[in-house]
């Protein structure tokens, strides 16, 4: 299962880097990719049809509301649960499941909203603060990543006190027929590639991407939230994810070196706020990772895969944690200090740009594996063979 993992997070990376490509033929410039700018985007079309004025509020001003068929940004988040729907479905793993009870809806709903929140305060989660930033060299990956962590951190504490002693999931689930699923997985996955001509071609990318990126997620359960759960406390951790996450970066940001290197043009420029902004986002959102569970990455994928737990999750992200934070926009840009501002280490040429998520994509690799027990003993008797001389004793029957 592992190595099942490892192949899909490579791939993520390839993915990422070949939308950017594609992105650069049919619009001229490449792109890293996000996914919460296109969710708020929903939560404030959601609103904004129940009559509310939302789209007179700044943040809705800088990132407008526009037809979801247009945005890019708003069509690959339903395209990664369309992914997740049509993989779960082939092969035949779709439950409608996680039925929370009163208090795993709570957790949901305050994951959710924390997620949401931090997200847009930081204008970037797990794939554009972390992911998508680390590979385009990024000051803000950095700055996003040392505050995630301990957010993280305080929402796993708060979550093992009070809603773990509290929360179950109900036992009730329904799957359908494993014989018709595959078959109403082929209608879900064609009905997907159908959307197509009808989408601008940039839109189509996107589109695409996201339904590979489901995809991936459901085939090997791929989660960042399990990666920062296993870097603050590892006494408990795996160490699986944390490799293939470091995979991922360092797939994705050595596709972002080729490209520079070619000279493609590519946008890789960093949210424009203050560094104390990205920092307050990065902890709200690590303690919306700890108290959920999850990130919003894979509680799209989840969600697609019949998980109502994640479904919550994700609505409450979308519908209440980036509407409120929306809100009280105007009022953190002018408490917040909005300089220094961070920017990329790809300003000063592709190679200075590449050490930065080099080294950290091999930082996690090398220490999934040190917490990871059967890899680390592996490498210990690897050493032993062929270095020290040493053979394994032979086992007494």
């Amino acid at each position: 299962m592992s190595r099942q993992i490892y192949i899909s997070a490579i791939l993520i990376g390839v993915v990422s880097t070949a939308l950017g490509y594609f992105a650069y033929l049919t619009a001229g410039k490449g792109s890293i990719w996000g996914i919460t700018t296109g969710e708020s985007k929903l939560g404030g079309i959601f609103w904004k049809s129940l009559g509310l004025p939302v789209d007179q509020l700044h943040y809705f001003q800088q990132f407008k509301l526009i037809n979801t068929l247009e945005d890019p940004t708003q069509l690959i988040v339903f395209s990664i649960i369309f992914g997740g729907l049509f993989t779960a479905l082939l092969t035949k793993s779709f439950v409608i499941k996680h039925i929370p009870d009163k208090w795993m809806l709570l957790q949901a709903i305050v994951g959710g909203a924390l997620l949401g929140y931090g997200a847009r305060l930081a204008l970037g989660c797990n794939i554009g603060n972390f992911l998508s930033a680390w590979a385009a060299g990024g000051v803000h990956a950095a700055i996003f990543t040392a505050a995630l962590l301990p957010g993280t951190y305080l929402g796993l504490k708060f979550t093992e006190h009070f809603f773990l002693p509290r929360a179950t999931p109900r036992k009730a689930s329904y799957s359908p027929p494993l014989t018709t699923q595959p078959w109403i997985g082929i209608v879900f996955a064609a009905a997907a590639l159908a959307v197509t001509p009808l989408l601008k071609p940039l839109a189509t990318v996107w589109w695409v991407a996201g339904l590979a990126f489901g995809a991936l997620g459901w085939i090997s359960g791929i989660c960042f939230a399990s990666c920062y759960r296993d870097l603050v406390a590892p006494k408990y951790a795996s160490g699986v994810m944390v490799k293939a996450i470091g995979l991922a970066v360092l797939t994705y940001s050595t596709g972002v070196y080729i490209l520079q290197l070619i000279n493609t043009p590519f946008s890789l420029t960093p949210p424009q706020i203050g560094v104390a902004q990205i920092l307050i986002g990065g902890v709200v959102f690590g303690a919306g990772i700890g108290v959920a569970g999850s990130c919003i990455f894979s509680s799209e994928w989840r969600a697609g895969g019949g998980s109502i737990y994640s479904l919550i999750v994700l609505l409450s992200t979308i519908l209440i944690g980036m509407p409120a934070l929306a809100l009280h926009y105007d009022w953190w840009l002018a408490v917040l200090p909005q300089d220094p501002k961070p920017f990329t280490l790809y300003n000063f040429g592709p190679h200075i740009g590449y050490i930065a998520p080099l080294s950290f994509s091999l930082i996690l690799i090398l220490f999934g594996s040190y917490i990871d027990t059967a890899t680390r003993n592996a490498v210990s008797t690897w050493l032993g063979a062929k270095l020290l001389g040493k053979q394994s004793e032979p086992r007494l029957r």
